[in-house]
């Protein structure tokens, strides 16, 4: 898709002097081996697009009633504890909260990215019901590792409330787990990939109350699930986004394939002018890559294709902030094109002031490109 959007936009570009061309020429005055090396200058792309047009709500892309964005994780029944699953001790019983994970599904993502990012609200809601009538303590252990560090969730346990004996049976309640009781925004903010979890569950009779074995009218059982919610409330420092694609503007070995022969090129400019209601700036690098060397043959810089917008004290955008930018492809870049099999794409980011900022899905960023072409015409 790639090589065939770049063909087709260098093929307009020249073949279709419906631009403007800025140089002009009596052709009578060349000799049979002259070189043009004519301006063209053609709009390419107008759009205007907000964050729900990129990313549609789902289960795990979530927008609350203020718009903001939220991403959602699920572990259901990660406890479901009957009597018999406790030890045989008389006053304190135990039991194990058998081991397990929840994948976030970001392994490639994790892949490509360097740099830092922190959020700053995430949270942990354990949603259970509990027909116990003794006391019930959680002692939830959770961990995540990316490279080689590893976070600790360092949550205390926690206590569940009873049912109301004996007009209520079973009781449905949650606990919440946040950045007061536990380290959440620092597991989440390595990313991980994967959390780990594990624990143990403790139940103590009360003196008054006959011991839960012995209580066969109480059909007694505790069920636990899990929800993670992140908040876009993030602060983005640098962070660096590579993708490693092949090299979609070198020619082919049939030059039929490829009418648009990127030597033949003087010049290019790619002239974007965006106004942006994100509260994210982003640069841009484009590298030409030999992989048989490991070597990169040249590089063009776009260092502040997007300026972020300015935001209020909540980390809300608070207007639009206007750039252009011109991304130039030199006649010695185009020289390297056939001596590179692959292209690498650096995006970096960040957010405005590197503070905290929120992301809601009606941010929207209004953009315009034009390309300024200059091909070398050899009329031999």
């Amino acid at each position: 898709m790639k090589m065939r959007s770049v063909h087709f936009i260098l093929m307009i570009m020249v073949l279709l002097p419906a631009g403007c061309i800025k140089d002009t020429y009596n052709l009578k005055m060349l000799s049979k081996k002259a070189h043009l090396s004519p301006n063209f200058a053609i709009s390419a792309v107008k759009g205007d697009i907000s964050f729900s047009d990129m990313v549609k709500p789902n289960d795990t892309v979530v927008f609350d009633q203020f718009k903001l964005v939220t991403l959602v994780f699920k572990k259901d029944s990660i406890v479901d504890l009957k009597p018999t699953d406790f030890t045989k001790a008389t006053i304190v019983k135990t039991a194990t909260i058998e081991p397990g994970s929840i994948d976030l599904n970001i392994k490639d993502f994790l892949n490509h990215i360097s740099g830092d990012f922190q959020f700053s609200n995430p949270s942990i809601k354990f949603s259970y019901k509990n027909s116990f009538p003794d006391s019930v303590k959680v002692n939830l252990k959770a961990s995540a590792q990316r490279n080689a560090k590893t976070v600790n969730l360092t949550l205390a346990p926690f206590g569940l409330t009873k049912p109301n004996l004996p007009t209520q049976q079973e009781i449905s309640a949650s606990y919440l787990i946040d950045k007061s009781n536990s380290n959440l925004p620092l597991l989440i903010s390595l990313p991980p990939e994967i959390i780990n979890y594990s624990g143990s569950v403790t139940l103590t009779a009360s003196v008054k109350s006959n011991p839960v074995s012995d209580n066969a009218l109480i059909p007694s059982h505790m069920i636990g699930s899990l929800e993670i919610d992140i908040p876009m409330e993030l602060k983005i420092s640098n962070l660096q986004y590579s993708d490693t694609v092949d090299n979609f503007i070198k020619s082919g070995n049939n030059s039929s394939d490829n009418p648009i022969k990127p030597e033949n090129f003087d010049s290019l400019r790619v002239i974007v002018s965006a106004k942006n209601g994100f509260p994210l700036g982003a640069a841009l690098k484009m590298s030409l890559f030999d992989s048989s060397t490991h070597t990169i043959k040249s590089t063009v810089n776009a260092n502040a294709i997007l300026a972020p917008a300015p935001v209020d004290a909540n980390g809300k955008s608070a207007g639009v902030t206007e750039t252009s930018t011109t991304i130039k492809f030199t006649k010695e870049f185009f020289s390297f094109v056939n001596k590179a099999d692959k292209i690498i794409f650096w995006f970096t980011l960040n957010s405005t002031g590197n503070g905290i900022v929120r992301i809601y899905s009606d941010y929207r960023i209004n953009f315009t490109a034009a390309m300024v072409v200059k091909p070398d015409i050899n009329l031999k």
